[in-house]
């Protein structure tokens, strides 16, 4: 069996992967897995070491593949991740990508640098952030100068925001704070 050298998975989410990812190439395959569905195809991807000299999981910083590789391949010498690899050092078009061994590949890295509403999550979260502040800022303007307690309305008024700010940079800072027990 001839082996293929190299499977990148990527763990990025759906619009990340939109907006930049790696183009086709004979030279190394690409496989899609958001990183919460690793979990459940962590037996196949180990399985795939039949095919591929090595696998490395790619994210935009190595932040998220650390996490992964760690957490399900910490035993899998021939699972890597590399810097090079990462999204937030290959930049549109043809990079030049150094490994470990010595060897290079050139990889092109294809997409669309602007904002984009591809993912249903991020619609969903601008629409109710701003119907969250919008409403909330209303009654907080009506009740201000009333004595009832309006921590509550603040709190929401925050969720609002977070929500907000979520949808418009792709973000879910609750799945960050939970990384370790979502995972």
């Amino acid at each position: 069996m001839i082996k293929n050298n190299y499977l990148f998975i990527d763990i990025r989410k759906s619009d990340e992967v939109y907006s930049k990812r790696l183009d086709k190439s004979k030279k190394y395959s690409v496989y899609y897995f958001p990183m919460n569905m690793v979990q459940f195809n962590r037996d196949e991807i180990i399985n795939h070491l039949q095919y591929f000299d090595e696998i490395y999981i790619i994210c935009n910083s190595a932040t998220r593949s650390k996490f992964i590789k760690d957490k399900y391949f910490s035993n899998e010498p021939l699972i890597k991740i590399n810097p090079n690899l990462q999204f937030n050092n290959l930049k549109y078009g043809q990079n030049n990508v150094s490994f470990e061994n010595g060897k290079n590949l050139s990889i092109n890295v294809i997409g669309s640098n602007s904002f984009n509403l591809y993912n249903i999550m991020r619609i969903t979260q601008i629409i109710l952030g701003t119907l969250i502040l919008t409403l909330g800022g209303y009654t907080y303007t009506k009740i201000k100068n009333n004595k009832i307690n309006k921590i509550p309305l603040i709190i929401l008024l925050l969720f609002g925001l977070m929500a907000l700010i979520n949808g418009l940079t792709s973000t879910c800072s609750v799945s960050l704070i939970l990384q370790n027990y979502l995972n």
